[in-house]
């Protein structure tokens, strides 16, 4: 199954310590800042620790075309991700609330079994995957609630913008190939594909959000590197802790989409 470019985001208000502070913009103990909202340092080291300690447990994931390990996972790489995926959150969330949009816990049980069937072959499948790209098990519910919050945002925004059926069977098919019998016929997943698939849907949620960004000053510390509003990322910098381009987030904007 196809993954979404660069734009969804990954975890939700219980990583997201956001905090009022001044109009002045002094990282003193924040990683960004977000308009009037902070990202806590704390918060972005305690999930990057984790997920570095997940990726050792977990062993490196194989490539897909060689078969090979992977390349290791670089801890400036992982900051730059999950603050990203924090931030890009962040704005998700205000305009969700601006909208009236939310999700309930059904929605996100609903998206962990359905993703990790459909993309993975299976929960553990997808908790594997999760921990082998440098996201830790504790910090998946999050990841999914904010994959979760997207999809009712395009709900909202663009309600009839769907994948055709056929795009939708022939992801299911692949999935079928990849991983043999699956849990959920195609009758029962193809609401879901329907919505995932549609790039109309995450080009409209991503307009959103760059309007957002755009509007509001979203300033990162500059040892973590530096906030692109049109890519929906941060970027590396001069003297910041990462020197490369971040790696794609698992499943597109954010750790996980289509």
């Amino acid at each position: 199954m196809k993954t979404r470019s660069a734009v969804r985001r990954v975890l939700v208000s219980v990583a997201l310590v956001v905090v009022t502070s001044s109009a002045c913009t002094t990282h003193a103990g924040s990683a960004a800042q977000v308009g009037d909202e902070m990202i806590q340092t704390s918060t972005l080291r305690g999930i990057v620790d984790r997920g570095m300690a997940a990726v050792q447990a977990a062993g490196p994931a194989q490539d897909a075309q060689t078969g090979q390990s992977a390349a290791p996972i670089e801890r400036s790489d992982l900051q730059r991700q999950v603050l990203t995926e924090l931030v890009q959150t962040n704005l998700a969330e205000q305009r969700a609330r601006q909208l009236g949009v939310t999700v309930t816990g059904q929605d996100v049980d609903a998206y962990y079994q359905t993703f990790g069937v459909l993309r993975y072959g299976s929960v553990a499948g997808f908790e594997k995957a999760v921990a082998q790209s440098g996201f830790a098990r504790e910090d998946l519910q999050m990841l999914v609630r904010a994959r979760a919050l997207d999809l009712a945002l395009a709900d909202r925004l663009a309600p009839n913008a769907l994948a055709s059926d056929a795009d939708a069977r022939e992801a299911y098919d692949q999935s079928v190939a990849q991983f043999g019998s699956l849990p959920l016929s195609f009758d029962q997943a193809r609401p879901f594909l329907t919505r995932l698939l549609s790039t109309e849907r995450a080009a409209a949620v991503e307009a959103q959000l760059r309007q957002i960004s755009q509007r509001v000053n979203v300033s990162i510390n500059p040892r973590f590197g530096v906030w692109s509003a049109s890519q929906l990322t941060v970027l590396a910098a001069a003297g910041s802790v990462a020197t490369t381009p971040a790696p794609e987030p698992l499943g597109g904007t954010g750790a996980m989409t289509q």
